[in-house]
């Protein structure tokens, strides 16, 4: 296979470029029922990643994998805003304490911008899915934008867009609470969310690029 095609060697040009010693997204665990469906959870996402290097003869990279829970029970149930302050607080110190570099140094790595979330919806969604051999369609976890903000625009971006108040752009079904189009956060397939998704959503232009609303999942990372 052309290395450019490989999305493993992609991977490790990703860490190379960023001097990174470790890769994999951060995952929150915010689901407290049950030890032993979480256990079976982890080993079903932990799973996929495995396949897929494997594809792609990547398997060396799972010794850089390093797929960081933060479990608590003061997670249980929590909104994507009480983790995205916990987050910040931890991406500022992180890079430097896990890659030795400075968290400004690092162009194209999602690992301190983005995060997974488990909640039981996920969790009972990835339990529910197909074997794993078979194909996932609807198994998902969360992504979440840990620097998100609602969207604020200026005078001269509401002129674009026709109108002179933000209150006139067009309203969506709330989701937490949030009517605009970027909520923060999407379903993703959980197969891909700590592979391909962290090899291809690093930065606030493919966040764009990628961003599908809930309640839709995003297939085709």
């Amino acid at each position: 296979m052309d290395t450019f095609l490989n999305q493993a060697d992609e991977l490790e040009r990703l860490l190379q470029k960023n001097g990174f010693k470790i890769w994999g997204f951060v995952i929150y665990r915010c689901t407290y029922q049950s030890d032993s469906d979480w256990e079976k959870f982890m080993a079903r996402f932990l799973h996929h990643v495995t396949k897929s290097l494997e594809f792609y003869n990547g398997l060396d990279l799972l010794d850089s994998f390093a797929p960081t829970v933060f479990e608590d029970r003061s997670f249980n149930g929590v909104s994507t805003a009480f983790l995205r302050k916990h987050f910040q607080e931890w991406a500022v110190t992180a890079p430097e304490k896990e890659q030795g570099v400075d968290n400004t140094c690092f162009p194209e790595s999602g690992r301190y911008r983005f995060f997974i979330m488990v909640d039981q919806e996920a969790l009972e969604s990835v339990l529910g899915a197909p074997d794993l051999e078979d194909s996932n369609k609807y198994g998902f976890v969360r992504l979440v934008n840990g620097f998100w903000e609602p969207q604020e625009l200026d005078e001269d971006e509401l002129a674009a867009y026709g109108v002179s108040s933000q209150s006139e752009l067009k309203q969506y079904e709330p989701v937490e609470g949030c009517t605009l189009e970027d909520v923060g956060w999407m379903k993703v397939l959980y197969d891909e969310a700590e592979t391909w998704a962290f090899l291809h959503v690093c930065d606030t232009f493919d966040w764009l690029t990628y961003y599908k609303r809930p309640p839709g999942i995003q297939k085709y990372i």
